[in-house]
């Protein structure tokens, strides 16, 4: 059965841009479609990795994959987290997702969308995914992390193994200049971007050239790429300058972040817009939501000043997770009653900012894997 939404192939993106302009995670009618299509064609949030290469696909793959996904009917797509979750996601026998053990993470999510798109690509040949490595002694067997994907490019024949992370980061404007990777922190301060890079350069990508991971794969990988994408957020959407000095790519995707009286300043000058809460669920691609979905900055406002001063002994993470908001525009003459995403960004509650400075500071933590998702 095909997947229903709006007829949008005439109506302008949320960028601003003509149809012609906005990207396909942006403007397609099918959530599905718009993950698949962020996944694999949305901008990296680097354009260098200090000690390590960035992923390169073949020539010629991604226009392809473009043009392929363009006309795919959403029906034989991967099925979206919200989907998984409501246990009403149909699975064709090609899917890649076994319904008995899903993992909603999105993160994990991602990675999935990125495992069914190496599978359909032209160009390329996906050998493995999430390939255990283990090393033997006399101690035992010990697992020494695990390779995310290895494919064949087969205009050349190189092996390619890439670490994929999907990440979502909040500068915490501690006024470093330049800008320091451990100052953009995960919205629930678990993960930080220089943990992460680190993780990924020191202990996930050499391990695809140790002799554990040459004989778990049956042959010797060329190289090793780092796969990295996902949202960065500024302080009232104010990108700071010095960013090239961490590789960031002038081209990434950003939004904001706000506390709550800055963000109801934000909405009062950008009236005849309307809002809504995006769940994690949602922080992928580009959100399109039926009216009915949306709601005023004047409501929200009071949803959010409720929930940051939940009193429940039991409700910290209420009261100390900042919240994603999402605002929206009409997405068009063909899409009546129908709102597209123009902006992104989070309203964080009182102290977080403190909070996110101190976590700056700190060393990784003990007994937490880099990296570890906070999303």
């Amino acid at each position: 059965m095909r997947e229903l939404g709006p007829d949008l192939s005439l109506t302008r993106g949320g960028d601003g841009h003509g149809p012609s302009h906005a990207p396909l995670w942006r403007r397609a009618a099918s959530a599905r479609a718009r993950d698949l299509a962020w996944t694999t064609l949305s901008p990296p949030l680097l354009d260098v990795v200090p000690g390590a290469a960035l992923a390169r696909w073949p020539a010629g793959t991604l226009e392809a994959w473009q043009h392929w996904l363009e006309g795919a009917d959403p029906a034989t797509l991967p099925a979206t987290i919200d989907e998984l979750a409501d246990g009403h996601a149909a699975f064709s026998a090609d899917a890649d997702l076994d319904p008995a053990n899903r993992s909603l993470r999105l993160g994990r999510h991602a990675e999935r969308l990125l495992h069914f798109a190496l599978r359909h690509m032209q160009g390329l040949s996906l050998l493995a995914a999430n390939v255990p490595v283990r090393r033997a002694s006399r101690h035992g067997v010990r697992t020494l992390g695990e390779l995310d994907f290895v494919w064949r490019d087969l205009a050349s024949g190189a092996v390619v193994h890439w670490e994929m992370a999907a990440k979502f980061y909040l500068m915490a404007a501690g006024g470093h200049q330049p800008p320091r990777a451990q100052d953009f922190v995960g919205p629930n301060l678990v993960d930080r971007l220089g943990d992460k890079l680190g993780h990924i350069v020191h202990r996930q990508l050499p391990l695809g050239h140790t002799a554990e991971a040459r004989a778990a794969l049956g042959h010797t990988v060329d190289r090793s790429e780092v796969y990295l994408l996902g949202w960065l957020f500024y302080r009232d959407g104010q990108v700071p300058a010095g960013l090239d000095t961490l590789g960031i790519a002038p081209d990434h995707l950003h939004g904001w972040w706000s506390t709550l009286d800055a963000w109801a300043a934000r909405a009062a000058a950008r009236p005849g817009l309307r809002w809504c809460r995006l769940p994690r669920t949602g922080w992928l691609s580009g959100a399109l939501v039926p009216e009915a979905g949306t709601a005023d900055a004047g409501t929200l406002h009071g949803l959010l000043a409720q929930r940051f001063a939940d009193p429940g002994h039991d409700r910290g993470w209420r009261r100390e997770s900042p919240v994603m908001l999402c605002e929206l525009e009409p997405a068009g003459p063909q899409a009546p009653g129908w709102w597209r995403e123009c902006s992104r960004g989070f309203v964080v509650p009182p102290g977080w900012q403190e909070r996110a400075l101190a976590r700056t500071e700190e060393p990784p933590r003990a007994g937490a894997p880099a990296g570890q998702e906070d999303a």
